[in-house]
């Protein structure tokens, strides 16, 4: 059996170079859904998501109202390439 490594959020939030409470903001917002959503363990696709938003926010300067919508194209874009890896896989 495949076991998930899972973060807490001080963990994920050391591992980011972020403060907890943006990681609490970024559940709240919906941009992050944790992998445990009860016990708020995020998995290492989560902390990659956290480490893309902070770097758009802090970095890029890109506001609050477009993180979604990037996220939105960001998670497009994965989703093709996943289909397109698996019809590559049929060939």
């Amino acid at each position: 059996m495949r076991t998930t490594l899972t973060f807490e959020i001080a963990e994920a939030a050391h591992e980011c170079g972020i403060n907890q409470e943006a990681i609490i903001q970024f559940i709240n917002f919906e941009w992050i859904q944790p992998v445990d959503p009860i016990n708020l363990l995020l998995d290492k696709d989560d902390i990659a998501r956290i480490q893309l938003i902070s770097e758009l926010k802090d970095n890029l300067g890109v506001n609050d109202e477009s993180i979604p919508i990037i996220l939105h194209l960001i998670d497009q874009l994965n989703h093709l390439h996943q289909e397109l890896i698996q019809k590559t896989k049929r060939l």
